[in-house]
């Protein structure tokens, strides 16, 4: 018999479900414990692998009795169903049901507030099971019953004594998960919204909406200027300027300024002048990097955005991603590297880019030139870039010395190596010119020969390699410049 398992109305699915109620109106109260047990139950229940007592133990450091006594807090709750029997077992219980069968409430001490609460509901009589809804918010949502009171009466006042239930405790839950428990944060709530509400007018004004605004929207608007601290100027012209008819689009316009970091009128409206365009840069880049999205919003959002705040323009974008899907780096976050990589080299515009692949192409045609005079065969790498740049740009070598040092290592054994140590002794001894390099004598010159043929017979010693050290050989584009 298993432990855990679904109760006959609950149907089981390949995948663990969780229901937004258990999100919102029994986790935020539960302890870390708790939730653990409850989730790795549901899962349990769908797994139908290693459901026992002990399995839980083991998977969640817990005692079998502490186990059971959560079972038995869910229990009281109405999601689970714990049956006595040897041995325990427990059965997960519809969701939808959960509220409906919570614990039985002692009434008694809630007559003084049952007697207020109808009383403000007037003529509208509360059945049993609203009242239990007030009760979960007092007892769960830690909520004051005077606090609650002031609610219901808002409620009513606002929308009059038809108003149904669902949605004054819609209300107080929000107002609880938004830290408003007493009676005194109640009156601050409040007061707040007397406060504001000649700003909510220019707020439905601006949006052209001529009704009173609700109190879910004067909830956003507090939102807005409490927890994103926007101004009234910036969320009205956003209203007008982007001709919004709802809050909810309002509070998503303006959730979309704050996380972009922009709190000037200037920059939301060049940001928002130029969203079509950043979603055609968008379409094209994705196609030519051979990706496809269906939404490109998280494109344009995550990376589009901040690259054109680097100063990087359509041209400039399109011809880097012709370069990365030819480099095979073709994912967003791979470019993204290659992007920011430009930036730090000061590489933003189109023409940039066409003289640093020029300088690139140049390059690797001298560093052709120099493979060939060390008999070594084959196309240049990032590794020979980085060695050259370090010949020229760090070392200070020019091309005749290059050229003359390239000589000297004809018929040497590992000629790269050997190269290696002549510009190393030239940028030691400060060589710059090709007439110093040849009256210098090198101190490896004559061991050279040497050392190699007393190393050349011995059989390399053989060693494997774990995969992160073969994983450092690979290329890293944050390591290797080219």
């Amino acid at each position: 018999m298993a432990f855990c398992e679904f109760s006959t109305e609950v149907v089981s699915k390949n995948v663990t479900t969780i229901d937004n109620i258990f999100i919102s109106d029994f986790m935020p109260n539960a302890s870390e414990n708790c939730v653990k047990v409850y989730l790795y139950g549901l899962y349990k229940c769908s797994s139908g692998r290693d459901n026992t007592l002990e399995q839980f133990e083991k998977a969640l450091g817990l005692s079998a009795d502490d186990i059971v006594s959560i079972f038995y807090y869910w229990q009281e709750l109405g999601l689970v169903q714990v049956i006595n029997v040897e041995p325990i077992q427990v059965k997960y219980l519809p969701m939808k049901n959960a509220l409906q069968k919570m614990k039985k409430y002692n009434v008694d001490k809630y007559t003084a507030f049952n007697i207020s609460a109808q009383e403000i509901m007037g003529s509208k009589m509360l059945t049993p099971r609203e009242f239990e809804e007030f009760y979960y918010i007092i007892e769960n949502l830690k909520m004051e019953k005077e606090a609650l009171l002031k609610i219901i009466d808002y409620c009513v006042k606002f929308k009059g004594e038809n108003i149904a239930v669902s949605y004054v405790v819609a209300v107080a839950k929000n107002w609880a998960h938004e830290g408003v428990l007493t009676s005194e944060d109640v009156d601050e709530r409040l007061e707040t919204q007397e406060r504001i509400s000649g700003d909510v007018v220019l707020v439905m004004k601006a949006m052209g909406l001529k009704r009173s605004a609700t109190i879910e929207e004067y909830q956003m608007y507090i939102r807005l200027i409490k927890d994103l601290e926007m101004s009234l100027e910036i969320i009205t012209h956003v209203a007008k300027s982007q001709k919004v008819k709802t809050f909810k689009k309002l509070e998503d316009l303006i959730m979309k300024c704050y996380s972009l970091r922009l709190e000037s009128i200037k920059e939301i409206d060049d940001y928002f002048a130029s969203v079509e365009k950043m979603f055609g840069v968008a379409k094209k880049l994705v196609k030519k990097l051979g990706l496809w999205y269906d939404d490109l919003s998280m494109v344009v959002d995550t990376y589009i955005t901040s690259w054109l705040q680097l100063g990087f323009d359509e041209d400039a974008l399109l011809k880097l991603g012709d370069y990365s899907f030819r480099a095979s780096v073709r994912t967003l976050e791979g470019f993204n590297k290659i992007v920011n990589t430009m930036f730090k080299q000061g590489i933003i515009t189109s023409g940039d880019i066409d003289n640093y692949i020029a300088d690139i192409v140049r390059n690797d045609g001298i560093i052709k030139q120099i493979l060939e005079c060390l008999g070594i065969l084959r196309e240049v790498n990032s590794v020979d870039r980085s060695l050259f740049k370090t010949w020229t740009e760090t070392w200070g070598m020019s091309e005749e010395v290059l050229k003359f040092a390239c000589s000297m290592c004809d018929g040497k054994y590992l000629p790269m190596q050997y190269l290696n140590k002549i510009l190393s002794e030239c940028h030691t001894h400060n060589l710059k010119t090709l007439d110093d390099v040849k009256k210098h004598k090198f101190t490896f010159v004559n061991n050279t020969l040497n050392n190699s043929s007393k190393t050349s017979g011995k059989e390399a010693k053989k060693r494997e390699y774990s995969k992160k050290e073969l994983d450092s050989l690979f290329d890293n584009i944050e390591e290797v410049e080219i």
